[in-house]
């Protein structure tokens, strides 16, 4: 069920705050196929790494929370990579990932 800008924001924020972890070792993009996403382009595993996801109710909207915690937080990611989609996904970055 897609969520408001805000929302999204703040679910990021305390999963990342939760895990006590750097903002800046975390990458945020969004796509219209998450799992594809994550698991086939940035090589996470999902029953071991951290990740989150989340449904924006437009690219727009999804965009908008991807620009913010890229300039505010501190997060990683490329809001110039032409992704179009409403989800927004979140992994902390590790060996086996891509970046």
């Amino acid at each position: 069920m897609p969520s408001g800008t805000g929302k999204i924001i703040r679910e990021i924020r305390d999963f990342i705050a939760k895990h006590g972890d750097d903002y800046g070792n975390w990458y945020i993009g969004i796509t219209t196929d998450p799992i594809s996403r994550l698991l086939d382009d940035h090589k996470v595993d999902i029953n071991v790494d951290l990740w989150l996801c989340s449904e924006a109710f437009s690219n727009e909207e999804a965009r908008k929370v991807e620009e913010r915690l890229i300039s505010e937080c501190g997060v990683k990611g490329d809001c110039q990579d032409g992704e179009t989609g409403q989800f927004i996904y979140a992994y902390r970055m590790s060996d086996n990932t891509q970046p």
